[in-house]
């Protein structure tokens, strides 16, 4: 019985992050709409951040109390690829053609940010020039995703603001919400987000239990069981987004999420590793799901160009197909190469 344990202790874990990240999501949106933020910002910033919390909470649980950068890594590094995965299950709910046809233009610009931040993290991780300088105990590496996640902000805040009359389209859409106030909704989100903190520690702690029971390496429970759980709030936004008619909002919470695992998360995890730099720590396994994540990522950008308005297959386009492919070949490389 006691083999069972982790498990258990995981699945109710993620529920808990799946039902509290509905609440967190609602209030968050409530709280662009009343501050006046723009719809883009807000995918981005509020929700995306938001959403990203177990995964903040389980890196510097991993790092802190059970000393495991490659379980750290590997919930980051999975996560953005589960992420991009997540787009096959909305590509498959649309019906209106393709999903990723069905988006705004302007959504190219985050797609590019999420690329150059993960080109930045490959170059971390594979160190081709031996950097390893930094201040105290944290890689120069991780100071540069840091100040660059805060330039991709700006970019999309003045982006936002050039957009804000998608946002009155989607007032009607919280007429329900009348009864939340400002404070109410700041409330609720504290509350949600302390809820998915808690259980994002639960489920690092499981994710540990299982790889030592199983004998499976911390790079592949990190970036398979973890990051698939830690990666639940992601999936439930995007598609309520979808059932608001919003392709735009979820797409910028999926790609925006990947921004803020890379830029804010890695850093998290450096700082709060004290064995050197957590870079030098990592497994050389990450180098393919950073590629991986990556080539995805492009996959999404042309895609999203090129702008198909009719599926190839019934249910889902050729880009589906693609983002399956690159998903399957990362989790049986990194279970072969732990």
């Amino acid at each position: 019985m006691i083999y069972f344990l982790p498990w258990i202790q995981l699945i109710i874990a993620a529920i808990i992050i799946l039902f509290s990240s509905t609440y967190l999501a609602k209030s968050a949106d409530v709280i662009a709409l009343k501050t006046g933020l723009g719809r883009t910002f807000v995918g981005v910033v509020l929700l995306a951040t938001a959403t990203s919390l177990p995964e903040l909470a389980t890196g510097i649980n991993a790092v802190a109390t059970l000393n495991a950068p490659n379980l750290a890594g590997g919930d980051v590094f999975g996560s953005n690829i589960f992420n991009l995965l997540i787009i096959v299950v909305l590509d498959t709910y649309w019906r209106n053609g393709t999903f990723l046809g069905s988006v705004y233009n302007n959504t190219w610009i985050i797609a590019v940010l999420s690329i150059s931040i993960i080109s930045i993290a490959l170059i971390a991780l594979w160190n081709p020039l031996q950097i390893n300088i930094g201040i105290a105990h944290i890689g120069l590496f991780s100071y540069v995703l840091l100040i660059f996640f805060g330039l991709s902000m700006f970019i999309l805040y003045q982006q936002g603001k050039k957009g804000e009359k998608s946002q009155e389209t989607h007032e009607e859409s919280h007429d329900q919400d009348k009864s939340y106030t400002l404070k109410k909704s700041f409330i609720i989100y504290g509350i949600s987000a302390s809820i998915i903190i808690i259980s994002a520690i639960f489920l690092s702690r499981a994710g540990e239990e299982i790889a030592e029971i199983m004998h499976w390496g911390e790079s592949f429970v990190g970036t398979q069981l973890l990051a698939l759980s830690t990666s639940l709030p992601e999936l439930a936004t995007s598609i309520a987004a979808v059932r608001l008619r919003a392709p735009e909002l979820a797409i910028t919470n999926l790609l925006g999420s990947n921004l803020f695992n890379t830029g804010i998360v890695l850093f998290a995890d450096d700082a709060f590793y004290m064995n050197g730099s957590i870079w030098d720590a990592f497994s050389n396994a990450h180098i393919l799901n950073l590629g991986i994540a990556i080539l995805m990522t492009c996959i999404v950008l042309t895609t999203i160009l090129l702008k198909p308005k009719r599926k190839l297959l019934k249910y889902f386009g050729v880009e589906s197909v693609l983002l399956v492919a690159c998903y399957l070949i990362a989790t049986i490389y990194t279970f072969q190469n732990p």
